[in-house]
């Protein structure tokens, strides 16, 4: 799943660390189903949550995403 990122993601996701980027959201909801989020990570994710602020693009699919990441979490947790 790892495909080569153009020059708009990169500076999309520079812009990222500073005001709340879709991309970085979704990117880490994704991580976040694949494995634990590391606590920069989760920090990231509740940073990015509100997503661009000029736009609501991908709200559905981060709140879609993000719910079944919630319910991987919970069953990681139950097996511990």
């Amino acid at each position: 799943m790892s495909k080569k990122k153009s020059l708009e993601d990169r500076v999309y996701g520079a812009i990222g660390l500073v005001v709340p980027s879709c991309a970085v959201a979704l990117e880490l909801v994704e991580k976040g189903k694949e494995r634990p989020l590391k606590l920069h990570e989760r920090l990231r994710l509740t940073y990015n949550s509100p997503l661009c602020l000029h736009c609501n693009c991908n709200r559905d699919k981060f709140d879609k995403e993000r719910d079944k990441m919630r319910e991987i979490q919970k069953e990681r947790r139950k097996k511990k």
